[in-house]
């Protein structure tokens, strides 16, 4: 299973990504800094234990944020006031929050440009619930 997601940081920060989840692993990479700030983006580099990570997002590249087993993962909630569209999990200690609904502060890379949408966000929250309802 594969979507595209926004990780949200603090009130607006959020970068758009892609949340994969095959042979007993979830993996998401984030596509360029999105709309963090410089400070967010050293927290992210710092949740996810990996130097560098900050600067290689800042520069607009992609980067790996976390490649885990499933095991790892805990804390896995899809609050109500998601609607639908969003779930938090933890890997390790580390809090990580997503949207499957574009925030609209976002920048859009040219080659994901068009999702996001409402009704595909909700089918998308509702997908990702039934794939992790195990954990």
């Amino acid at each position: 299973m594969k979507s595209i997601v926004w990780l949200m940081m603090g009130s607006t920060g959020s970068v758009p990504g892609s949340l994969h989840l095959a042979d007993g692993r979830l993996v998401f990479e984030a596509y360029g800094r999105g709309a963090l700030t410089g400070g967010q983006l050293r927290e992210l580099e710092a949740r996810s234990g990996r130097p560098g990570l900050g600067a290689h997002l800042d520069a607009d590249r992609p980067g790996v944020v976390f490649d885990v087993p499933v095991s790892a993962v805990g804390g896995l909630t899809f609050p109500w006031y998601y609607f639908g569209g969003g779930m938090k999990l933890k890997v390790g200690d580390a809090p990580y929050r997503f949207s499957f609904l574009q925030p609209q502060n976002t920048r859009m890379p040219g080659d994901i440009r068009g999702l996001g949408d409402i009704p595909g966000g909700r089918a998308a929250g509702k997908g990702w619930k039934n794939a992790l309802r195990n954990l």
